[in-house]
């Protein structure tokens, strides 16, 4: 990266609704040339088609939306991170593997990785993989703790999105810290000027909400989602019971934060700050944030809508137990921590899904010497060093 200013030259890797959300934003915030990857031609072809333009309503591109035009549209990840200072990781979690090992021996000491909504481990999985694809010199990895953004597809159509809004409360952490410019940060802070820099990705991945709140809905709903039939998953879905459950996953979350000498607030603080209740609630629990965030007495609707899936194979298991809870179970188990609710929930989601997410996962031993970084640097002592 240019020490004296700020990014010029971007790559987005996802061209999903987030990745164009990205794109979008980086566009509108003055970033010169901006590339986009999709390892699947079906995204990039409706941009192709439009001479490389994306098109973005709502918080950003105004009411009446606006094209934008990038650099570099391509299906080879390498092509689009040539000479950027700045990358977004904007795909799901399981993308990581593929794209560390496929940047390793093309990415530069100086560029900034960003993983642009991360899980536990994200940051330390990126490292792992770019060492074992052969990266000499690792580039500065960072992680925001959730998407930056609530967008969804602008008329179903791929490449183009509707930006409903951008969030007031967002947490970002780097590895290595200190090799972070002030140029760079200065531009990070401008673009998203909520951001809070934490110490160390410890403090992002075991500050994300999905793994304490989709697996415990779903497993818990398992007869709607068989039934095939339309459901609401949060207004149907969160049962004061099913809070309780919630409760108790953050309960255990927080305890190996703990152990980690890090002083986290429960999910249910975290969300209210990210999505405050409506007509005054004041939630004292997460079902109570769950009822108080359905409608507000105006007809405001956001959870009341969101509906409930017709199969197990959803990112709501398929992401949030192996990128969520299994590396939370291990990282309680190298502290010493017990965490009987996770464990059970990856139990329940291994046998109905028929699949091993303790081998096959984001298992902390795949990533230990990345780890024992993080907690030697919150100064943590592990029993036997």
């Amino acid at each position: 990266m240019n020490q004296s200013q700020a990014v010029n030259r971007a790559a987005v890797l996802s061209a999903g609704n987030g990745g164009i959300t990205f794109a979008a934003h980086l566009l509108d915030q003055g970033v010169e040339w901006v590339s986009l990857y999709n390892r699947s031609p079906f995204r990039l072809e409706p941009i192709q088609s439009n001479g490389d333009r994306i098109y973005a309503r709502g918080k950003i591109g105004g009411d009446k939306g606006r094209q934008m035009q990038l650099a570099l549209v391509t299906g080879d990840p390498v092509e689009a991170i040539e000479g950027v200072d700045f990358i977004v990781m904007a795909g799901t979690q399981p993308a990581i593997d593929h794209l560390g090992q496929a940047l390793a021996p093309h990415i530069g000491r100086d560029q900034v990785i960003m993983i642009g909504s991360g899980t536990l481990g994200s940051t330390w999985e990126m490292q792992a993989c770019l060492r074992a694809g052969g990266c000499q010199e690792l580039p500065i990895v960072g992680e925001f703790n959730i998407l930056p953004y609530a967008a969804k597809l602008d008329n179903e159509m791929q490449g183009r999105v509707w930006v409903r809004g951008i969030k007031n409360t967002l947490d970002a952490a780097f590895s290595p810290p200190e090799r972070l410019t002030s140029a760079f940060l200065d531009w990070l802070l401008g673009i998203y000027p909520y951001l809070n820099i934490r110490p160390d990705v410890l403090y992002t991945g075991l500050s994300g909400a999905n793994m304490v709140i989709h697996p415990v809905v779903v497993l818990r709903n398992r007869d709607k989602v068989r039934a095939g039939k339309p459901w609401a998953l949060y207004a149907e879905g969160v049962t004061p019971e099913v809070g309780a459950l919630m409760d108790q996953v953050d309960q255990e979350r927080m305890a190996v934060a703990a152990a980690c000498n890090l002083d986290l607030i429960p999910i249910y603080q975290f969300l209210i700050n990210a999505y405050p209740p409506f007509d005054g609630a004041q939630p004292t629990n997460t079902y109570e944030w769950f009822r108080s965030r359905m409608r507000s007495s105006s007809g405001q609707v956001h959870l009341e809508a969101v509906p409930g899936p017709s199969s197990f194979n959803v990112r709501l298991l398929e992401e949030d137990v192996p990128y969520g809870m299994v590396p939370l179970e291990g990282l309680g188990r190298l502290l010493g921590v017990p965490t009987p609710t996770v464990s059970m929930f990856i139990d329940e989601t291994q046998e109905l899904l028929g699949e091993d997410y303790r081998l096959s996962g984001r298992t902390v031993d795949k990533m230990l010497d990345e780890v024992k970084i993080s907690l030697s640097k919150m100064e943590v002592q592990l029993d036997g060093e």
